[in-house]
Formats: structure tokens, C-alpha cells, sequence
């Protein structure tokens, strides 16, 4: 009886093993991109807070964020890849490499997108939470995107920021979908590689918001000037979110470069163009 009890016993323990193998074991971690707002650390949400205290390995690409959080990032196996070549626009692939027949190049701090995943995936059947950190919205232009194509839909969770888009709206005290001509907006970049040209997209007028990147400020001010009248209201915001450090630069298409001459400008900044800008409530004064 004994004896049918413990076989018994034996095989209630590997079904359950087999149909639920993480509690049983210790389990799966959990991966989770997270936005960490921009500005000030109380513009990040309470589940991106809770992540980051849950988190046993934390991987970032931002001493910044590291400087903001440094309370929570306290005590946690933090690695900072900044300039190791696996974010989106540059990163080096392995297979990229084997099948265009070339060497793997080196990179600073030696990290390629195989082996991060191969380092995640390691950790994960440790049942270790790991959590890639990133400022504003992690889904706007953001570097760990590639990510979620390699743990698949269901095998990263995505917890959302506060983008600098809404804190620069916020400093603007304006809403871009409401203004006499158009209720839509784009958000876009200038970059060299992208599809989109500006230009192009400026030819509907719609509200537009610009995420520089450290693009070419009077270039792309040239480039709106082909399709929008030069009296198109023009607001830089530096430090969205940032108490004491937010400012805001406004102007016209055909004023803002002479404006903007001679600052030095930092990678938190964000250019909002459109109507809207100028646009009264009723009852604003």
C-alpha cells in the first residue's frame, strides 16, 4: 500500500511537472520592457515602479535613467549596454553577419543581439524577473523593440511610459487634435534612413511633432517650409517633464531657426508645429 502511494505520489508529481513546470520547479522568470517616463522620476507609472523593485536583473541603455532611479536600481544586478551595439539602428546581428560571410566585428563590451538573447533566455530558466529599461514610451522609438520579435507576442511583457510627446503637450498646455483645420497628428523623426520624408508629410498640414534625435535643426525647419505657409507655429521643448529644467523656445517657421541660433541643443528636446499652438479655447484668455 506504502509502496503504491509513493508511485503514486511520483506520478501526480511529473504530471504536474509536465503540464506546469514552473511552479513546480521554481519555474520561468518573467521579461518585461518597461517605460520609465520622462523628466522626473513621479512621472513614472506605479506598474513600471513595481517592475523595476520586482526586477532581479535590470538592463538599460541610459546612465541617465540610472541617475533618476538610482533608489530603485539599488541592489540589482543593473548592466549597462550602453555602447555595446545591440540597440535598433546599429545593432550587429550574428546571423546578419554569417550570411553576409563576414567575420563578426567587435563590438564595445563585446555584446551581439544573439547573445543578449542567449544571456535573457539563461536567466529566464533560472526563474529570474528581468527587466530592459527605457525613458518615455518603450513603443516610440524605442531601442529595445527588437525584442519582442525575438521573445515572440505572448513572451514580453510591455508595461507603458509617459512619452516626452505628452510632457512636451503638457508644457504646452495644448491638445494637437484640437484646432479649426485638422484633428490628426503625426509623429515623426528626419531621419536619413527613414521612408517617410518629411516633406512629404508635411503636405497634409497636419499637427506634426518632431522627435529630433539629434537631427539637423534648420534642415528640418527648410523642409516643413515647402508645404507649410512660414507662418506655421513652431514650440521647441527642452526638458520635457523636468521641474525646473523644462523650457520652451516659441515661433513661427520663418522665425524659429534665427531663434533657436546658438543653443546648444541637448538630446531632450522635441519640436511641435501646427495651428493648434496658436489655438484658443473658448474662454481662454
Amino acid at each position: 500500500m506504502c509502496r503504491w502511494a509513493a508511485w503514486k505520489g511520483a506520478w501526480i508529481f511529473l504530471f504536474a511537472a509536465w503540464i506546469c513546470p514552473g511552479p513546480v520547479f521554481g519555474g520561468e522568470g518573467r521579461l518585461s520592457l518597461v517605460g520609465m517616463g520622462p523628466g522626473d522620476p513621479d512621472l513614472a507609472t506605479v506598474r513600471a515602479l513595481g517592475r523595476l523593485r520586482e526586477a532581479d536583473i535590470v538592463f538599460t541603455l541610459s546612465s541617465d535613467l540610472l541617475e533618476r532611479f538610482g533608489a530603485e536600481f539599488e541592489g540589482k544586478d543593473v548592466r549597462d549596454l550602453s555602447g555595446s551595439g545591440v540597440t535598433r539602428h546599429h545593432a550587429r546581428s550574428d546571423s546578419n553577419d554569417a550570411v553576409a560571410g563576414k567575420a563578426p566585428a567587435p563590438t564595445e563590451g563585446g555584446k551581439t543581439r544573439g547573445g543578449l538573447v542567449r544571456e535573457v533566455k539563461r536567466a529566464l530558466r533560472e526563474g529570474k524577473k528581468i527587466v530592459f529599461v527605457d525613458s518615455g514610451d518603450p513603443l516610440i522609438y524605442g531601442p529595445w523593440v527588437w525584442l519582442l520579435g525575438e521573445f515572440g507576442d505572448s513572451g514580453m511583457e510591455v508595461v507603458p511610459g509617459v512619452s516626452s510627446f505628452n510632457a512636451g503637450l503638457a508644457a504646452l498646455r495644448r491638445d494637437p487634435t484640437w484646432s479649426p483645420d485638422t484633428h490628426t497628428i503625426i509623429l515623426t523623426t528626419d531621419r536619413a534612413r527613414s521612408g517617410d520624408r518629411l516633406e512629404e508629410l508635411a503636405a497634409h498640414r497636419c499637427s506634426l511633432v518632431l522627435f529630433t534625435h539629434k537631427t539637423e535643426f534648420p534642415e528640418m525647419m527648410r523642409k516643413l517650409t515647402t508645404r507649410y505657409p512660414a507662418a506655421t507655429p513652431v514650440a521647441v521643448v527642452f526638458y520635457a517633464g523636468y521641474e525646473g529644467r523644462e523650457s520652451v523656445v516659441r515661433g513661427t517657421l520663418e522665425t524659429i531657426v534665427p531663434l533657436m541660433a546658438g543653443r546648444d541643443l541637448p538630446l531632450e528636446h522635441i519640436v511641435f508645429v501646427g495651428d493648434f499652438l496658436d489655438y484658443r479655447m473658448g474662454g481662454e484668455r
